[in-house]
């Protein structure tokens, strides 16, 4: 989800003093296309970022919401079963009930959108429980608590039970919980781990490069582009980019590199790269991706022992030459669908080894 798009639509509604809505999956019961944390900005005006599924719920979504939300926060429940005796279902073939915490955002209640905020500028995960149904007086509807690196923050003066705060900080996965107040009294609540925005940093702004962030800003990215050539590596040519001109090694102290980052050469420049490389290695970047093929990878590294660089077991994993999934490629846009596709791939750890031995077959050869 491209969370920048979402803030910035839901702060100009809120600053217009226009009605917006943010509608959440909470819960998932069986099978659906949105899961839990998958979010939905309405406006007043009908601009609309996020889903909640592929697009089969969306359309009852918006004609609902509005009076359901009229009152406060509101839970709604679509049933996609098709035997379901629920006589609003939706016979989609999911096989699922999917739950939607629908909460307006107002200058004075925009907690989940502050929350989706720190974790955007801060960098770093955070957890999000937010009470959707309840029969507590104490705990109500839309009760919203963040826990980050600045510890636990919330959108109303509650104290959570102990070993609901403690489940909240020892959580790793999305999920939904029970609990109940010192009455009896039932409270669910979703908890959500808010991960930041995947990092992608592209050394080259050739033609082909844009294609690859097109698509990386499409999935919610925060995509970095660095070229030396100013009618390459300018702003009107990788929109909602960062983008850098200049030589790559006088540009260091702009561009950050940890490893959370994701970095692409392709530049089409042997001695480019292999100066690149150096420094890359060096860095604490999670995986380097080249262009080209892996007797040109092999070129490089020989190169590099020759100026005395030795590769690391670390350094052989993160490497990824030629980088992208073989899906037969031979166009820009289908060679950056499967760079991403690789790097989608890598996060959902379904690739755990790309460098064959081949490489070290064509340096010792």
């Amino acid at each position: 989800m491209n969370w920048t798009e979402l803030i910035e639509i839901a702060d100009d509604a809120i600053a217009a003093d226009e009605a917006c809505v943010l509608c959440t999956v909470v819960r998932l019961d069986g099978s659906g296309y949105g899961r839990p944390a998958a979010r939905l900005l309405l406006t007043e005006s009908g601009e609309r970022v996020g889903y909640i599924s592929g697009g089969c719920l969306e359309k009852d979504l918006c004609r609902r919401v509005w009076s359901a939300t009229q009152h406060g926060p509101r839970l709604i429940a679509f049933d996609t079963r098709g035997n379901s005796v629920d006589i609003n279902r939706y016979d989609t073939g999911c096989e699922g009930v999917v739950y939607v915490f629908c909460q307006r955002l107002t200058t004075a209640n925009k907690f989940a959108l502050e929350a989706l905020r720190s974790v955007y500028q801060q960098d770093a995960k955070a957890t999000l429980l937010t009470i959707y149904r309840s029969e507590s007086s104490l705990y109500p509807i839309g009760a919203s608590w963040l826990r980050d690196s600045q510890d636990l923050g919330s959108s109303a003066a509650i104290s959570l039970p102990f070993d609901i705060e403690e489940a909240v900080a020892s959580s790793q996965s999305n999920r939904w919980i029970l609990f109940t107040d010192s009455a009896g009294h039932e409270v669910e609540a979703a908890i959500e781990i808010i991960e930041p925005p995947r990092k992608l940093t592209i050394f080259g702004a050739g033609d082909d490069v844009i294609p690859v962030v097109r698509c990386a800003i499409m999935l919610g990215w925060k995509v970095t582009v660095i070229g030396h050539r100013p009618e390459l590596a300018a702003s009107f040519r990788f929109p909602s980019a960062s983008v850098h001109c200049g030589e790559f090694q006088l540009l260091g102290d702009r561009i950050q590199i940890d490893t959370a980052t994701d970095v692409l050469v392709m530049t089409h420049d042997f001695t480019r790269d292999l100066d690149l490389l150096a420094g890359l290695l060096e860095s604490s970047a999670r995986s380097i991706g080249l262009l080209g093929p892996k007797r040109r990878l092999g070129r490089l590294i020989t190169k590099l022992f020759e100026r005395g660089f030795t590769l690391a077991d670390g350094d052989t994993a993160r490497l990824r030459s030629p980088v992208g999934l073989n899906i037969g490629s031979n166009s820009p846009a289908a060679i950056a669908i499967s760079i991403i596709a690789e790097l989608i791939a890598m996060e959902s750890q379904y690739i755990v080894e790309r460098l064959s031995p081949t490489v070290w077959e064509l340096i010792d050869g």
